[in-house]
């Protein structure tokens, strides 16, 4: 039997390096959002982990009670 795909590949740390740059320069906020819209793909939780590797810090989201 074949190994079965795994859908999509997900984005790298090099990608979410790439996408603040592009933001920075275009005077845009560096954020999940905007990093997400600069991509066209990438869950948040990803994207948001890469951006604190890459020294950017995000808040957590207050949890609802």
């Amino acid at each position: 039997m074949g190994k079965k795909g795994r859908g999509r590949p997900g984005i790298t740390l090099e990608d979410v390096r790439r996408a603040c740059r592009e933001l920075e320069l275009q005077g845009r906020k560096v954020g999940p959002s905007n990093v997400r819209l600069e991509l066209g793909t990438g869950s948040f939780d990803t994207i948001q982990e890469h951006l604190r590797t890459l020294g950017y810090a995000t808040r957590p989201r207050p949890r609802k009670k």
